[in-house]
């Protein structure tokens, strides 16, 4: 199949982004490092392939990844091999397929606690695997979804610590209004570590605490003796901690690359699309872009259209979406790009903050969050590996790889 696209992933940034988050310092002053640092990968990595992030930020470190299924989790350790991977959803049971009881066996699978009863079930679940099982108990602070209450959670405690096949490995809860509130994120940060202290010897040592929640990163007290990041390792959410003295360096590590197909002339007065929405009021140079819905780009819910970015002969710029967006394809304003070749490159989504394409601004015109963007980025896209900054790409096949110049920031309109 020959791809109308490809998404590329910048491991320099990637690398950056890892080493900035590492670099903080928790409560106690010391820096994390990677190795206390949890990179959550779920929704097969927010749709960028959980198990190739996973194996490329295994390589330059990381030993800790939280997933929210048991499948993705298993894919996720078999794609790190030396690392523990946190399972979210509140499971109660684990399959006997494929290489699951020797991650389980190995310890390098982990389990979230929500209830007493799921952890009876997962009680269960370990003799008859014969296993002694890490848990890490989720208490709720806000968030409403997943965990437990304060009170409960005393009663899962001591649930995990009368049964010898149970661990206890971690005690953690997700901040829902770090970034709108950040005092009353503050004030959860304190609940949760109250409970601990309440909670005393039902808690060993040596049990990891961490609060998400890439706002949360703003401030020591929120940081405990883990980080666990999600947005941040993608480059985004920088504007969440811009109130910092020492501001964490985020880059997006995502672009998103296409060509021109086809390009023709309409003169004015010609309509553009379904519904006959755009009426020409010029001659217009109209370029053809083989990228839809259907791989992700959704329509605009509001007067403004969408802006890709076209690399002409005199370097890149931002152009309007004609008409309504299509299932695979749409229609681009060329007329004052300048010279460009007929297959010239477009930039879907910009890594550059600061890009009408940036992922940030193609979200806001679609009134969505930028995750919803990523997740739904279509399967039948290639994702390429990119490092070093002559564009070399990791694990690809040649005739795949197309060389971009993206160095350039120089922006026509928009």
């Amino acid at each position: 199949m020959t791809a109308t696209s490809t998404i590329r992933l910048d491991l320099d940034a990637l690398a950056g982004n890892l080493e900035a988050v590492a670099a903080l310092g928790s409560a106690d002053g010391r820096p994390f490092g990677l190795d206390r640092l949890c990179a959550v990968v779920k929704a097969d990595g927010y749709g960028l392939g959980a198990a190739r992030i996973a194996a490329a930020m295994h390589r330059m470190g990381v030993r800790r990844f939280a997933a929210y299924g048991v499948d993705e989790a298993v894919e996720v350790a078999d794609a790190a091999p030396h690392a523990t991977v946190l399972i979210l959803q509140p499971v109660r049971s684990f399959g006997a397929g494929g290489g699951l009881p020797g991650l389980l066996s190995r310890g390098r699978l982990h389990a979230t606690a929500h209830q007493v009863a799921q952890v009876e079930d997962l009680a269960g679940e370990a003799a008859r695997l014969g296993i002694i099982l890490p848990l890490h108990l989720e208490i709720d602070t806000g968030m409403g979804r997943g965990g437990c209450d304060p009170d409960e959670a005393m009663e899962v405690l001591a649930a995990i610590a009368e049964d010898p096949r149970l661990r206890l490995a971690g005690l953690m809860t997700h901040l829902p209004d770090a970034v709108g509130d950040p005092m009353s994120a503050i004030e959860r940060g304190r609940r949760f570590e109250r409970f601990i202290e309440d909670a005393g010897d039902l808690v060993p040592a040596d049990a990891v605490r961490h609060v998400a929640a890439t706002a949360g990163l703003g401030g020591a007290s929120l940081r405990f003796d883990q980080v666990r990041v999600g947005l941040a390792w993608v480059g985004y959410g920088a504007e969440a901690l811009a109130g910092r003295p020492d501001p964490v360096a985020l880059r997006p590590i995502v672009s998103w690359w296409s060509r021109l197909v086809q390009v023709r002339r309409l003169a004015a007065g010609r309509t553009i699309g379904y519904g006959c929405t755009v009426t020409t009021t010029r001659e217009t140079v109209a370029g053809l872009v083989p990228v839809g819905y259907a791989d992700g780009l959704p329509p605009t819910r509001g007067d403004e259209s969408h802006r890709l970015i076209v690399h002409g002969r005199m370097g890149p710029v931002a152009v309007p979406v004609l008409g309504r967006m299509n299932m695979d394809q749409c229609v681009v304003d060329l007329t004052d790009v300048g010279p460009f070749d007929e297959d010239a490159a477009v930039e879907i989504l910009s890594s550059d903050p600061a890009s009408p394409a940036s992922l940030d601004r193609v979200a806001s015109r679609a009134a969505v969050l930028p995750y919803q963007i990523l997740c739904g980025l279509s399967a039948r896209i290639p994702r390429l590996l990119v490092a070093g900054s002559g564009g070399r790409v990791e694990n690809a096949p040649a005739a795949t790889v197309s060389r971009f110049d993206s160095g350039s920031r120089r922006l026509g309109h928009g």
